[in-house]
């Protein structure tokens, strides 16, 4: 779907303004008696005939931008989705009851390195477009000089020429009378002073200024959306590595009740081989179970610490903070079953008009498109109009004299032969275009997928889940089982612990599934957009830095 930009199409006909005669206000007759001369009434009424001028010039001529449409449609539904809760995408996480996971991700949103440096580049790209709109308006200097010289002749200096950025050629510069007539054998010391002031307008007949500026205002408005996007991430981010902590945390308490009773299987090995009831593949077996769940040890444990400095780095903390969990209570479980089931119901156009991604790259066609139009506005003429007023005092020995100069007029500049460069420049800013808008319906067609995968993926972990919790229901029941055989002694105690250290596997590979679960969970809601506001890029911009907050300290997790 095309972007249009109603600053793309400008109207006007171009006319030659006639330049107005410059006039220069007469010395005072008697030195002596001279006093500052005014400006004449001339100058208001030159004034007001140049923007008389100026507001009777006509508007039909238009600089078109063909944008390229956009060849993706958008479907009605997703094929994958099962989503059927209301949720508030904004702001998920809310609605997962886990107090320090909202801490950690509002104290992200305040402190976050990524979004602070984002917020800059908008405040910097804001910036950008007071520049760009500044063409737009006239421009006026005030400049004052004085100067005290003795020379080997009597030809004075001239007063510096001021030159406009918006004219096509400086004003002329103001040249003291020549006095060589007057030879002297003494060579006077001379001085002169003066002030005045500016002008000069650069009239945007066909549009170059206003596209660039609306050029300039496309690509702040793309990085806010690369603070969306910051915040979309960073609420993941947090989501994801606080999800994994919390189910590390719960598999390192499994492994440590897995080793416990591997370790009483091998003395119970041990045992029965002393009294000859077993064999040494009997030990053997039982102390590699053991060897095998202690190497396991030291990989959970890290991977442990790094979510848990990832964490630090998120929330703008250093990675030494040390941030420590609080244990999980009946309200708050804090683990994988705290993540909702039901998934949040979007459609199609609502993932597109959300996803910062998306947007962003709206924003740079429509960028790209005020650029053509400024490239093309090239083969146009460009009018000026200028402006310029100085009153000074000239002493050259006894001699003095007070003057006031003015000079305005107006100018075109038309390209007549330029060597192919302004259509170059119209030929690659098309090609731009052309490319922002292949890019532009690549990045809808990758949103698309990834919410089709996320509920794919989904859908089946769900599935996963629910056999792996019937495994380990059946597991626990199978240990229970042995455990009571062997205390009504019709059953060996290797029987028992080896079906407890069963029951402890199935529950571990069902923390893993729902790990898995949660995780594409938050994947879901990243690519559907979720996890940013405007509000919340006012907070960070209020608030850039925070201090590292007091955690609680950990304690035992209560045995499942």
């Amino acid at each position: 779907m095309p972007h249009s930009d109603p600053t793309d199409t400008l109207r006007t006909h171009p006319e030659t303004m006639p330049a107005m005669p410059r006039r220069l206000a007469p010395a005072a007759a008697d030195p002596r008696t001279a006093t500052a001369a005014r400006l004449r009434p001339t100058a208001r009424t030159a004034i007001a005939l140049g923007a008389g001028l100026l507001l009777g010039l006509p508007a039909c001529t238009t600089v078109k931008v063909d944008v390229p449409a956009v060849g993706v449609a958008t479907p009605d539904h997703f094929d994958a989705s099962p989503g059927t809760a209301s949720t508030e995408l904004s702001r998920w996480w809310q609605d997962i009851p886990d107090p320090t996971l909202q801490g950690l991700i509002t104290q992200a949103l305040a402190a976050n390195a990524d979004i602070r440096v984002a917020l800059a580049r908008v405040r910097e790209s804001r910036a950008v477009v007071t520049q760009a709109e500044s063409a737009l308006y006239p421009s006026l200097q005030a400049f004052g000089y004085t100067a005290r010289t003795q020379t080997d002749s009597l030809h004075g200096p001239a007063i510096p020429q001021v030159t406009l950025p918006a004219l096509p050629a400086p004003l002329p510069a103001i040249q003291v009378p020549d006095l060589s007539p007057l030879t002297h054998p003494n060579v006077p010391i001379s001085s002169y002073s003066g002030q005045g002031f500016a002008a000069a307008w650069e009239v945007d007949i066909f549009g170059a200024r206003r596209s660039d500026a609306e050029a300039a205002r496309q690509a702040a408005l793309a990085q806010d959306e690369r603070v969306h996007g910051a915040q979309l991430m960073v609420t993941g981010d947090v989501a994801s590595n606080y999800i994994e902590a919390r189910s590390l945390e719960h598999r390192i308490d499994l492994l440590q009740r897995s080793l416990s009773s591997a370790r009483r299987l091998q003395r119970y090995a041990q045992g029965r081989f002393d009294a000859g009831q077993a064999t040494r593949l009997d030990i053997d077996r039982a102390r590699a179970q053991v060897e095998a769940l202690e190497g396991a040890q030291a990989p959970l444990h890290s991977l442990l610490q790094a979510r848990l400095r990832r964490l630090a780095v998120l929330t703008g903390q250093p990675p030494e903070a040390r941030i420590t969990l609080p244990a999980p209570t009946a309200d708050a479980p804090a683990d994988a079953s705290a993540i909702p089931t039901q998934l949040p119901a979007v459609l199609p156009s609502d993932v597109l008009s959300r996803r910062p991604d998306v947007r962003g790259s709206a924003r740079v066609v429509q960028a790209l498109a005020a650029r053509v139009g400024s490239a093309k506005a090239d083969l146009f003429p460009r009018f000026y109009v200028g402006f310029l007023a100085n009153e000074g005092r000239i002493e050259i020995g006894n001699l003095a004299a007070n003057g006031n100069f003015l000079s305005w007029g107006a100018g075109l500049r038309l390209p007549i032969f330029e060597g192919g460069r302004i259509r170059a420049r119209i030929a690659a800013s098309n090609a731009q275009l052309d490319a922002a808008v292949a890019q532009h319906e690549q990045t809808m067609l990758t949103a698309l997928e990834d919410v089709e995968n996320a509920y794919s993926a989904r859908r089946a972990l769900d599935q996963r889940t629910e056999r792996l919790t019937t495994a380990w229901r059946t597991s626990a029941d199978g240990a229970q089982h042995a455990q009571r055989l062997f205390s009504e002694g019709q059953g060996l105690l290797q029987s028992a612990i080896e079906a407890e250290l069963a029951a402890l596997q199935r529950e571990d590979e069902l923390i893993q599934a729902q790990t898995a679960r949660a995780l594409v969970t938050v994947a879901l809601y990243k690519s559907v957009g979720g996890g940013w506001s405007d509000k919340a890029a006012l907070a960070a911009t209020a608030q850039p830095q925070r201090q590292p907050r007091e955690q609680p300290q950990q304690q035992p997790r209560p045995q499942p």
